[in-house]
This record gives C-alpha cells, structure tokens and sequence, in this order.
C-alpha cells in the first residue's frame, strides 16, 4: 500500500512515508513490549500464589493497613469499594457506550465494552479456576462472597474507569485531558486500596487484578491480529 502511494505522489513525500514507517514500528514494538510485560508479570503473581510464596508479604501488607489507617475511613472505604460493583459499572457502561455511539465515537465504544465486560468474564473464570479463600486477619463488619484470586474490583477499576479516563483524556485537550488522567489514576488505586482496607482481598488478588483486564485486551488483539492475518493469506490464496 505504501509502495504504490510512493509511486502516485511526488519524491520530496519519501521522507515523510519514512517517519510514517518507522512511527508505526515503533507504536508496534512498544505494543509487543508491553503485551510481553502484562502477560509476564500475570503469570509470574499467579505461580507464586499457587506456589504459596505470597503468603507472607500478604498478611504483612493487610495488617500493616489495618494498623496504621484510621478507623474513620471505614465510610468513604466502602462509598469507594461501591463503585467496583458489577451492578454498578454494568449500567453505567451501557450510558457510555450509547453516548459514544452518538458521539460518532464507535471504536471507543467498542474498546470500552471489550475491555469493561471481558475483563469481568476473565475475572470470574479465574477466581472459579484457582477458588482461593478471602483473607480473614480481621474482621470490619464488611463482607464480600465468592473466591479472591484475583479481584473483581481491580479488574473493573482498570478496565472500565482506567479505559473510560484514558478515551476522555484522549479526546479532551490542554490540561483536562491531564486532570482527568489523574483522576482515573487515583481512582484505581483508591478502589484497589479499598478491597485491602476493607480486609476482603489480598494486595495480590488486587495486583492480578489491575492485570487481568489488560490482559484480556491483549489476548483479544492477538486473535484479532491473528484472524486479520489468516484473512489475508485466504486472499492472496484465492
């Protein structure tokens, strides 16, 4: 595609195809790097939590919160940990998705309901596959059901709210799109933080967690990238 544009358009454009080209090696290669990151460090928490190599530092973490974060905060901890909730951020998708829908914005409706609910179906399976127990150091008056590995909520933070800022910041300009990439910033530590206070997860659970929704943004780009590949080969074989 590039060559016969080359041949269309005058010599002086050769320089600019140049960048173009290597612009879009090097988008790729941070894209592989990153992809090879996200996969490497899930993998790497999930074996040492089988492993039970974890099991130390995640008691240590909990009770050093537990010990050193005031009671008061008990309140505003799970206003914070509400906003992870399926029932919560499944209706809240669905007016965003609408609303890029109408905005012409129909790629980042698309990113966002991929990433959102996948994401959550990634997380499900895996807290089927591994069933670790919630923590039990101490007790709130908080309760949460079902396994712990990995977090449901840090899931969600990353892969709703962190993807919900990153297309606003996107598409906003001078310092809103900062303000509001910090904002999704805080607020995913601030619902991970949450799961710890409230004594429900462990800091690895929320660690896999943050991983497991861009992990499922990975794999379905893989098999995305990979079913664009086989297309291709049909074509040119037909």
């Amino acid at each position: 595609m590039l060559g016969k544009l080359r041949e269309v358009l005058p010599g002086s454009s050769a320089p600019l195809f140049g960048r173009m080209t290597l612009a879009a090696a090097v988008w790729l290669a941070a894209g592989l790097g990153l992809s090879a990151a996200v996969i490497w460090a899930f993998a790497g928490i999930t074996e040492e939590v089988i492993e039970g190599d974890t099991r130390r530092f995640d008691r240590a973490v909990l009770l050093w919160i537990h010990t050193h974060f005031p009671g008061w905060l008990e309140g505003p901890m799970v206003a914070v940990t509400a906003l992870g909730y399926y029932r919560v951020v499944l209706p809240l998708l669905a007016i965003f998705v609408v609303v890029f829908y109408l905005k012409g914005w129909r790629l980042s409706a698309v990113l966002l309901t991929v990433s959102t609910a996948g994401g959550m179906f990634l997380t499900t399976v895996l807290k089927a596959v591994f069933q670790r127990s919630r923590p039990e150091l101490f007790q709130t008056g908080y309760e949460a059901g079902f396994y712990s590995f990995p977090s449901g909520h840090a899931t969600v933070a990353v892969g709703f709210y962190g993807m919900l800022a990153l297309i606003l910041a996107y598409q906003a300009r001078g310092a809103l799109r900062w303000i509001i990439g910090a904002a999704g910033v805080v607020l995913v530590i601030l619902i991970g933080f949450s799961r710890l206070y409230l004594g429900v997860h462990y800091p690895t659970d929320v660690l896999a967690g943050y991983l497991s929704a861009p992990l499922w943004v990975v794999c379905v780009g893989l098999l995305y990238v990979a079913w664009l590949s086989v297309r291709g080969l049909r074509r040119k074989g037909g």
